[in-house]
């Protein structure tokens, strides 16, 4: 089991089995290294043995960061390897791949099979695209599942912004509702408030602002949101939420905390009711924005869904081998440890870890 070449490949059809051939294919030219050895080399990059392994023997699409890392790695071992023609091949099929899967990598996560609604493809158009923007010393990931009926997608978000001053802003947010006109409201509010976030408004101001725009744009539709500003040069996060599902931190040590920040009220009920509070981050401190279809199931209390979500986090940080064990596999573990086989609820997980 410790080389790629002697697992089963999974029966896979169409871009998907090309992409499981190529890569093994790869591995034959580059000598079947172990993949112990193949993650001792990219270690540098967060990608874990298992994560190495799956993108072999695994039906799930592995991440693109993944096929690269592999790429550049096997190709420089192969006999006549060329790394970037290797790369812009393996990436044709894995593009496919992923726009032919049921489940799509990246932020936005799997959807449920069969045809997609206008609905749900509206929501797939307005989330961001696969990758998250790049911002020194900061890693992160972030999934977004759908409920697992059609009807049910509704207008759950999340967004990232890099601003001047070696500044971050991070939000999550949830409208009420699940509608073609919850999406709208979704991609406007989303759309304002990077626009605030830009402007140099603190969290607890740009959500006040954001307000006022909800009201004139909605009426007396709803919606929640947390906004959180990282600063590099202060080693601080600055939090404020308008009636939104409170964040996690993980410190390095695996130290789990739900983070008390005043709720203050949703958007669009009042303009002058959130306020920010600031937290000082450590290197390996982590940091999780949510929505509420990630901690609740009918007939529980929100709050057992929080306390699965810290203790399985908590385990993974302890259990690892450093302090930063890869992110996706810490979001992994945690969309593991919450997600049911029926989803009511649309459901959003944004990971930021600070170095």
């Amino acid at each position: 089991m410790g080389r790629a070449g002697r697992l089963r490949r999974p029966d896979l059809a169409g871009a998907h089995g090309e992409l499981n051939t190529a890569l093994h294919r790869l591995h034959l030219l580059a000598g079947l290294p172990s993949l112990t050895e193949v993650a001792r080399t990219l270690s540098g990059a967060g990608i874990s043995r298992s994560t190495i392994h799956d993108a072999f023997c695994s039906r799930r699409l592995p991440k693109w960061k993944v096929v690269d890392a592999l790429v550049e790695v096997l190709s420089s071992q192969a006999p006549g390897g060329r790394p970037e023609e290797d790369l812009k091949v393996l990436y044709e099929v894995w593009l496919r791949a992923a726009q032919e899967s049921d489940g799509r990598p990246g932020p936005e996560g799997r959807s449920g099979g069969g045809r997609e609604t206008e609905t749900r493809a509206l929501l797939r158009a307005l989330l961001p695209s696969g990758v998250l923007p790049v911002f020194e010393g900061v890693e992160m990931a972030a999934r977004y599942l759908t409920a697992t009926e059609d009807d049910r997608s509704g207008g759950d978000w999340f967004d990232v912004a890099p601003l001047e001053g070696g500044k971050l802003a991070l939000a999550a947010g949830d409208v009420m509702g699940s509608s073609a006109l919850s999406l709208s409201l979704m991609a406007q509010l989303r759309g304002t408030l990077n626009t605030l976030v830009h402007l140099g408004l603190p969290p607890h101001d740009a959500l006040n602002r954001l307000s006022e725009q909800a009201h004139r744009l909605a009426g007396d539709q709803l919606a929640t949101c947390l906004c959180a500003l990282y600063d590099a040069q202060a080693g601080t996060v600055a939090l404020s939420s308008a009636g939104h599902t409170p964040p996690v931190l993980l410190e390095a040590d695996g130290t789990c905390t739900v983070l008390d920040v005043p709720t203050g009220l949703p958007i669009g009920l009042a303009a002058d009711a959130c306020e920010t509070v600031t937290y000082d981050v450590h290197p390996g401190t982590t940091l999780f924005l949510l929505t509420d279809g990630l901690v609740s199931a009918p007939g529980e209390d929100i709050w057992e869904g929080f306390e699965r979500l810290t203790t399985s986090l908590s385990r993974a940080q302890k259990a690892a081998e450093t302090a930063s064990p890869p992110l996706e596999d810490l979001v992994d573990v945690a969309m593991n440890a919450l997600i049911q086989d029926v989803r009511h609820d649309d459901a959003v997980l944004l990971a930021a870890r600070f170095s």
